[in-house]
């Protein structure tokens, strides 16, 4: 089945062919802007998106060739392709062509023309100005001054990018669900927060090379404070700038000193910590009350493949088998 007849299926969802009503519509949920029919097919637009606290995500489509103006972006989108073309002209006389396995970045202050194939449709992620310089400057540990200024095509086919995009699939999928991944509240503000420092990590922008900078490592006191942290708290929606801030250094010198004193990264510390929660809570769980999905999300974890990996590496088993109570010793394996 093709990701855009299950993008963000359980969302709230709006159908339209009046043109004023579409422009008012996705002024409201993503940003001013004008829409325009330009194709001989009537306008049916179709969107479903879902409007979290850090992002906004949704599958949209129009029936017919459209026209879309905004004088200036207030806002960091990236629209992501899954059929179809769309042109993006840019105020400057630039002109970006972006398909299935590229998408465009929009970046705030930049006014953007965008022209939309009849049989386009696409994903689309908003950003508040806001939240991405929060996020870079709990990442560098310093304010910043200047307006965070993005590369305007990222292409999807990288293995960085391409992880990046599997985040946004796994959002497609489990937004607005009764009982999805993202009705616990570490998932959501997980998978929202990797979505963010992921585009500042992997799509080139005007603090990329800072970001990329060695730094020097913080000391031993640092790592034991955030370990102890983790351990007493592993229901708190840590990432490794969260903990650094927590700290008292920046993430990139937090991260060095976790390797230099023989640690693994911070996620993994917490990764581990949550799996040993599961682990716990999985074998004092009644199997025809609960479910394996549940719990892995109640403790943070969106993508249940990988999860089920994770969790047999460090247990030895499976988390349906610690469920099912099969295991004969059900003792957690030590960290």
């Amino acid at each position: 089945m093709p990701i855009s007849d299950v993008a963000f299926s359980s969302s709230p969802q709006v159908q339209t062919g009046d043109a004023d009503e579409a422009s008012d519509i996705l002024s409201r949920v993503y940003l001013p802007l004008v829409l325009r029919p330009t194709g001989a097919e009537a306008l049916d637009m179709h969107m479903r998106a879902e409007e979290l606290s850090m992002l906004t995500a949704g599958y949209v489509h129009f029936g017919t060739e459209v026209f879309i103006g905004s004088d200036e972006m207030p806002v960091y989108c990236v629209e992501a392709p899954l059929s179809g073309v769309a042109r993006n002209i840019w105020r400057d006389g630039r002109v970006e062509r972006t398909t299935v396995g590229t998408a465009a970045v929009l970046t705030p202050g930049m006014p953007v023309n965008l022209n939309w194939s009849s049989d386009c449709r696409e994903i689309c992620v908003k950003v508040s100005e806001t939240q991405m310089r929060t996020q870079l400057e709990t990442m560098l540990g310093r304010s910043v001054d200047r307006r965070i200024t993005f590369a305007r095509k990222m292409n999807l086919n990288t293995r960085a990018s391409y992880d990046w995009f599997g985040l946004v699939r796994t959002l497609a999928r489990e937004a607005g669900r009764t009982n999805g991944l993202l009705t616990h509240r570490l998932a959501v503000d997980n998978l929202q927060r990797q979505l963010v420092e992921g585009l500042l990590l992997i799509q080139p922008h005007n603090y990329s090379e800072e970001l990329a900078a060695e730094q020097r490592p913080a000391g031993e006191a640092a790592v034991k404070r955030a370990v102890d942290l983790m351990h007493a708290h592993p229901e708190i929606s840590w990432d490794t700038a969260g903990l650094a801030h927590a700290t008292g250094v920046t993430a990139r010198a937090l991260q060095k000193a976790f390797q230099r004193y023989g640690h693994p990264p911070p996620m993994t510390c917490l990764r581990r910590i949550r799996l040993e929660r599961v682990h716990t809570e999985l074998i004092d769980s009644d199997s025809g009350a609960t479910t394996v999905t549940a719990v892995a999300g109640r403790w943070g974890f969106v993508h249940l493949g990988r999860f089920a990996d994770q969790y047999r590496k460090q247990f030895g088993h499976s988390p349906s088998a610690t469920l099912r109570g099969t295991v004969m010793n059900k003792a957690a394996t030590p960290r």
